[in-house]
């Protein structure tokens, strides 16, 4: 049974089933769907199913707002005919409903459900036995199923609730939630005889994530640290989780002539640890997920892509490309308002591969120039439907004011601005007025 299908994107016309252990969704190769959109981020969010049956879509906050029905949200249950934005890719909801591939063998058990003797009428198979004679059966027969069951339910709880409530805490509201304790070190080696590459990341047991890069050949030396969130923690724990990266059993060394390419990742994760080393070897498929999810969030939070690993000519070819994606969403900035938004996103990425490269060269003043005017236009913008705004909220019209805000969420999608926090608020107050 599929959920939704896409409406709009390069997949469109693709009808797509939310399996019951969810669906995470993004541009980078370790999601469970791969959305080919500029628009998107690389860990953009996820579709999930909460106890209650009912289907919802979370955003990872790591940059565009997922919308549904033009309204920004972090986390929101959805309906059938619901229409999720996230970048240039729609999603159109046609079911809600779990899977029930199991009813298949709920029924075939049903079929063939053994009779304790607790239903009426007599046994398959067997000669009617009279009333008084079934009596003591039952007396005794019904105090044992209850004495196995208390004993099963005891058993349950330690296997399993207990060990859960070693991993709970309080925070400081008394509220009882679960504790991520993750610790990691990632480090990225690769030498010739003209030149190492050194890429290390660490996050330590008080959630704070550094970077170090050194380039010997074209001299650059790049350091850089962030303290994570619980969310950001949760995040990246269940990313590495999910990648497969505690399934790898074994390291893996082989022998290359004359050059050096190492991966090295150790994982503490809540009671487990994990080491896995790979020198001179392609690495297996979940050491290729783990190293791209852990880059892509060192990408998310830090804002330094593992590209600046590369030889200059290689980040001269990547900031060619963010800056020529940059001058199509800025061509095409009348078509939808969002498209502003992403082409300041593109050229500041071109900006950042440029970074170390000294002197400069022309595609930077490039991508600068462009930045600039972008960000020009989507300021006059943001102020004239703002202004929209304010008079629609003095004369009351409601659904007026609506649509200015949600044309200031596409052009402002950053949560890091204040005017974005600003456009939510007002955003709010006029939905509770619509309602």
């Amino acid at each position: 049974m599929s959920h939704f299908i896409i409406e709009q994107g390069k997949e469109v016309g693709t009808e797509v089933t939310v399996p019951a252990s969810g669906m995470k969704f993004g541009r980078s190769p370790a999601n469970d769907l791969v959305l080919e959109d500029e628009g998107v981020m690389l860990f953009h969010g996820r579709f999930f199913f909460k106890s209650d049956g009912t289907l919802w879509v979370t955003d990872f906050g790591a940059g565009e707002k997922t919308t549904v029905g033009g309204i920004p949200v972090d986390e929101y249950a959805l309906k059938v005919g619901d229409l999720v934005e996230v970048g240039n890719t729609d999603f159109r909801m046609i079911s809600t409903q779990p899977a029930t591939a199991d009813e298949s063998a709920a029924s075939k058990h049903r079929d063939g459900e053994i009779d304790l003797g607790f239903k009426g009428g007599k046994r398959v198979g067997s000669a009617q036995q009279p009333e008084s004679s079934s009596g003591p059966l039952k007396s005794t027969l019904l105090p044992r199923i209850m004495q196995v069951g208390v004993l099963l339910l005891i058993l349950v709880v330690l296997l399993i609730v207990v060990p859960s409530l070693m991993e709970l805490s309080k925070d400081g509201t008394g509220t009882v939630q679960k504790k991520q304790l993750l610790s990691l070190s990632y480090e990225r080696v690769q030498a010739d005889q003209q030149n190492i590459f050194r890429y290390a990341l660490e996050l330590d047991e008080a959630g704070r994530f550094s970077i170090i890069i050194d380039d010997l050949k074209n001299n650059r030396h790049v350091q850089k640290s962030k303290q994570l969130s619980k969310t950001m923690l949760l995040q990246l724990s269940n990313s590495i989780e999910d990648a497969g990266f505690f399934r790898v059993d074994s390291d893996y060394a082989g022998a290359a002539e004359g050059q050096y390419d190492l991966y090295d990742i150790a994982v503490q994760r809540n009671r487990r640890f994990h080491h896995i080393k790979v020198l001179n070897r392609n690495p297996p498929r979940g050491i290729r997920r783990t190293v791209s999810a852990i880059e892509d969030f060192a990408l998310s939070e830090l804002g330094i892509p593992f590209t600046m690993f590369k030889d200059n000519d290689e980040l001269m070819h990547y900031a060619t490309q963010s800056v020529s994606r940059g001058k199509a969403s800025y061509a095409e900035r009348a078509v939808k308002y969002r498209n502003l938004a992403i082409s300041i996103k593109h050229f500041k990425e071109a900006m950042l591969y440029l970074e170390t490269i000294e002197p400069k060269p022309p595609l930077y003043a490039e991508a600068e120039r462009g930045l600039g005017l972008s960000e020009v236009e989507r300021d006059t913008r943001y102020k004239d439907h703002m202004f929209s705004v304010d008079r629609a909220l003095a004369l009351k019209d409601w659904e007026a004011a609506r649509k200015s805000l949600r044309i200031l969420v596409e052009l402002v999608p950053d949560r890091s601005d204040d005017r974005h926090g600003i456009v939510s608020d007002k955003l709010l107050n006029v939905e509770q007025h619509l309602r």
